[in-house]
């Protein structure tokens, strides 16, 4: 096979896992980000919840099997880096409204494929012992991962670059470079870098990059909410939803809750959010010891329009890749292996 140049925009998880996977190839690749480092976009105010359970159990088969089978790449990536690449974490618990709800939502995701068992109060305490008032009955989904998003984005490029791939940071990517209605790279500034194939995978900036050549792209944006607060002591061992709360605990100790915005970040909404998860961390877990808040994060989350593919190539314009997702955390490495077999890899 002829080695390709590649060239991907964004540092992103999705960048960063398709640089990952390409450099294994013997293609010549090179990921160019204008941050100073990799992951600091909406991958770094991403949860990070590896997940079906999170997700409605109603979403189509194909849809529900891609995110079962993003555990298990997740599983074997953490595999391949020496268990450094997941957050330390034994699944997820699962709880809703009522007991009807709980069961509901546990029965429904096993039929799709989930492993999931119902759990009691007793059993939940056990578990995870902060907690001071557990439900009567949950759902623990203990398959699922999570993953510190920046962390990973970092350790996925840094392999890429022992691979051999060529890591531009801090370089704005200027415009797309094109010839014959083919692709032929992308303009920095003061130097044009050759490629045979560009991806873009710059999450909702993507939008902008690619807006003369895929006017279609069918990108829109979402804001979501991250708030990080520190602990002197005590963590949890899963990811938990239930009672008002998305929470987990990071490999360093941090919690973080993913929560709902409806608006742009301002002073109020991030005060607002930062004061709602203090008080129910303080209200669900008493024996978090000193937990204040660090910060809130909120970023756009990049949204395809319905029926958008995953991985979409130009029209008119050869060697032009769009790969953007929503959750792409959870489909980076989906997307990535799309991404490798549209390029024969």
């Amino acid at each position: 096979m002829t080695a390709h140049s590649i060239l991907i925009i964004g540092a992103g998880i999705v960048g960063a896992s398709i640089a990952h996977r390409l450099s294994k190839t013997g293609a010549t690749v090179t990921l160019v980000d204008s941050a100073e480092a990799a992951g600091l976009g909406v991958s770094a105010a991403s949860f990070g919840w590896i997940t079906c359970a999170a997700g409605d159990p109603g979403l189509a088969d194909e849809v529900y099997r891609q995110r079962l089978q993003a555990i298990e790449d997740y599983a074997a990536l953490d595999q391949e880096f020496g268990s450094r690449l997941c957050a330390p974490c034994k699944g997820a618990i699962v709880w809703g409204a009522d007991e009807d709800e709980t069961r509901d939502w546990a029965d429904r995701h096993a039929k799709k494929g989930s492993t999931v068992w119902l759990i009691g109060a007793a059993e939940f305490s056990e578990l995870e012992p902060m907690i001071a008032q557990p439900p009567a009955i949950a759902a623990c989904f203990p398959r699922e991962k999570a993953v510190d998003v920046g962390h990973a984005c970092v350790m996925l490029v840094r392999a890429a670059r022992d691979n051999g791939a060529r890591i531009l940071l801090g370089q704005k990517v200027l415009g797309i470079e094109a010839k014959a209605g083919r692709v032929t790279g992308v303009r920095l500034d003061g130097q044009v870098i050759a490629a045979d194939h560009v991806i873009v995978a710059a999450g909702a900036g993507s939008a902008g990059i690619v807006e003369g050549f895929m006017p279609g792209h069918g990108i829109s944006t979402s804001p979501s909410a991250l708030v990080t607060l520190g602990v002197d002591a005590g963590r949890l061992s899963h990811v938990l939803e239930g009672g008002g709360i998305e929470i987990r605990s990071r490999a360093n100790g941090d919690l973080i809750a993913a929560c709902a915005v409806d608006h742009g970040q301002d002073d109020r909404v991030s005060a607002d959010l930062a004061s709602d998860v203090l008080s129910k961390v303080r209200r669900l877990f008493p024996g978090m010891d000193n937990p204040r808040v660090e910060k809130v994060e909120i970023g756009q989350r990049p949204v395809l329009a319905e029926g958008r593919p995953l991985v979409a190539s130009a029209r008119g314009l050869e060697g032009l890749c769009l790969a953007v997702a929503h959750p792409g955390v959870i489909l980076a490495p989906e997307i990535s292996r799309q991404v490798a077999e549209l390029l024969g890899y």
